[in-house]
């Protein structure tokens, strides 16, 4: 048994316990992570604009006809007006430009998706039939076109990975209010696009789903690629 004088001891003891208690209150801290400091609950003007667009998007369900949906149709070309919109302002964002310019490459990709890679533009219909378009197998080497998807998915996500773009990602999440009601608004539309399409079966109702959801996302892109974004906190302290 370990034999230490009283008089060692006694001061041992008090250093220990103290240390004790701040390895305790700091690790009370650093857990007591509130979600509220990170959420920007006001309804801000984005918001409002992602509100319209989405009621006018359901509005558009009951009184809008068949043909406005579909390939090369205005829905599909207000989506397309959308991304543009959004990779845009990632490009000409002065904080954080190289994360914003995977996004706009990301939104560059979903573009692409729109179109089908460039399969179903106008130009490429069927004479008698304006929603018919050739598939990949009967285009000569159309089958280049899952490789090019391929190597762009991965070049993206190596670059976000190698290039550390997760610690930024990160840092606007720790640092900076996610605004509540765009991304209510943005996951209530990706969720009735997905019950639509598996369910329902309506183009025209799937579309404009998506429309409101491109819309909402372009208002938070908008907001991160701009700088109008509340601190994480306390309310008292932003």
């Amino acid at each position: 048994m370990l034999f230490i004088p009283r008089g060692i001891y006694k001061p041992l003891k008090t250093c220990y316990s103290v240390e004790r208690s701040e390895h305790t209150m700091n690790s009370s801290s650093s857990s007591s992570f509130s979600l509220a400091n990170h959420l920007d609950t006001r309804f801000s003007a984005t918001a409002f604009i992602a509100l319209v667009g989405a009621i006018i998007c359901a509005i558009g369900i009951y009184t809008l006809p068949e043909t406005v949906s579909g390939k090369n149709s205005p829905i599909e070309y207000a989506q397309l007006m959308l991304l543009i919109l959004g990779a845009a302002f990632c490009f000409t964002a002065k904080q954080r430009p190289a994360l914003y310019r995977v996004v706009a490459f990301l939104l560059i990709f979903l573009l692409l998706r729109e179109i089908n890679y460039g399969r179903t533009l106008a130009c490429f219909a069927d004479p008698a039939d304006p929603n018919k378009f050739p598939k990949w197998k009967d285009i000569p080497y159309g089958w280049l076109a899952h490789v090019f998807v391929g190597i762009y998915l991965v070049t993206l996500a190596a670059v976000f990975i190698l290039r550390k773009h997760w610690k930024a990602c990160w840092e606007l999440l720790r640092d900076y209010r996610l605004p509540l009601w765009e991304c209510v608004i943005l996951i209530l539309a990706a969720v009735c696009a997905q019950i639509t399409e598996r369910f329902f079966h309506n183009d025209r109702i799937e579309e404009l789903f998506e429309l409101a959801f491109y819309s909402t996302a372009i208002c938070i892109i908008w907001r991160y690629t701009r700088g109008k974004l509340r601190a994480a906190g306390p309310a008292d302290e932003v």
